[in-house]
């Protein structure tokens, strides 16, 4: 099932304005409430589970002919029709939304939208493309030996607003940690320097909690580079919208909720260590006995958290840059110009010349 916004009022393409908050109409400027946005029906002949690997048995009896053929943990690729101009759409079949690529029709899937696949929350973006481009710019500018074209109009044309997929958790801690610690001091006494230690047992027990911990659950994007993206504001979570699609693009979500956990939970444990580390304070040596950490899965939560992509080509190689589409936080390393890494050069070798030849004179 194919769902497109449309305006009620003129029958035009419908986006999300991320400055009003509301879809906007392309042709008459007619404003809509996200919630009062077409809804996703429900269909039961659908199947929306999501990739399984243990429903493959361990042994299988296979016929003599064989086809080769890319696999994807999400199916094979599908093809739509837009409801706008009857053209057909064929996505990846990772793609929940994204626009027609023929009348420029924001469309979302509705079979990839739903039952499990159905995004609990979403963060909606914030910044504007332009104001994406803007800091695109910016951000670049910051760089003295990135390429003057880095960031031509024409490349910038290339961003792209994307909800990301990611898991939010709830976790709940128990960290307990035996230390052996030590003071250390020194004075004198009469003719002699007397140096003391005494010797602690130190115990800390703590439960923690953490709320909405993130991981990305898109099996295409650099995790590291979603990780720098953070942190978001999970105070302007909403409860899913399709409207808030309208627009952008969207995946759904790669590995689910048990397979990311693990990370979690090193996560929050990284977090935990680091709590207690901080209430042992004012002594000269702390060796840790014991430590036990143990978390535990509260509640999790699918979630759509907006960033914008940019792909640059640059001498053969392909990058990725990513801006956070929420606080504009903007995560990649730019490419480095030999141009200017030669100018550079010059200058300081330049200048490092003229202050040798200034010093050598006032010597004489």
């Amino acid at each position: 099932m194919v769902l497109d916004f449309k305006c009620p009022q003129c029958g035009g393409g419908m986006e999300y304005d991320s400055e009003l908050g509301k879809l906007q109409c392309r042709s008459c400027g007619f404003e809509q409430a996200v919630e009062d946005a077409p809804e996703i029906e429900e269909d039961d002949s659908v199947s929306v589970e999501p990739f399984d690997g243990g429903s493959i048995p361990d042994e299988a009896e296979f016929s003599n002919e064989t086809e080769e053929k890319e696999t994807s943990l999400y199916g094979e690729e599908q093809e739509f029709f837009c409801n706008s101009c009857g053209a057909a759409i064929v996505t990846e079949p990772e793609v929940s939304a994204t626009h027609c690529p023929y009348c420029g029709s924001a469309v979302a899937f509705g079979e990839r939208l739903q039952g499990k696949l159905a995004p609990d929350k979403v963060i909606p973006f914030t910044v504007s493309k332009e104001e994406a481009k803007a800091g695109f710019r910016k951000w670049a500018k910051n760089g003295l030996l990135t390429p003057k074209d880095f960031m031509t109009e024409k490349r910038l044309g290339e961003i792209t607003g994307i909800y990301v997929p990611f898991w939010l958790y709830d976790m709940h801690v128990n960290a307990e940690a035996d230390c052996s610690c030590t003071k250390k001091r020194s004075f004198r006494r009469g003719d002699y320097i007397i140096h003391e230690t005494k010797h602690y047992h130190v115990y800390r027990r703590a439960n923690l909690n953490y709320k909405k911990v993130p991981a990305d659950a898109s099996v295409k994007l650099d995790d590291t580079m979603m990780d720098l993206l953070e942190p978001y504001d999970y105070r302007r979570l909403r409860k899913f919208e399709p409207g808030y699609l309208a627009g952008f693009q969207a995946e759904k979500y790669g590995v689910d909720a048990d397979g990311l956990l693990m990370r979690i939970k090193n996560r929050v444990s990284e977090y935990a260590q680091s709590y207690i580390k901080s209430t042992i304070k004012g002594y000269s040596t702390t060796t840790y006995n014991s430590q036990n950490i143990m978390e535990e899965k509260q509640q999790e939560y699918y979630t759509l958290l907006p960033v914008w992509l940019l792909k640059y080509e640059y001498k053969g190689e392909s990058k990725i840059y990513a801006m956070n589409g929420q606080t504009g936080k903007v995560v990649g390393k730019p490419p480095i110009s030999g141009a200017r890494v030669a100018k550079w050069i010059s200058i300081l070798y330049g200048g490092s010349f003229a202050v040798l030849t200034l010093l050598s004179y006032f010597m004489v």
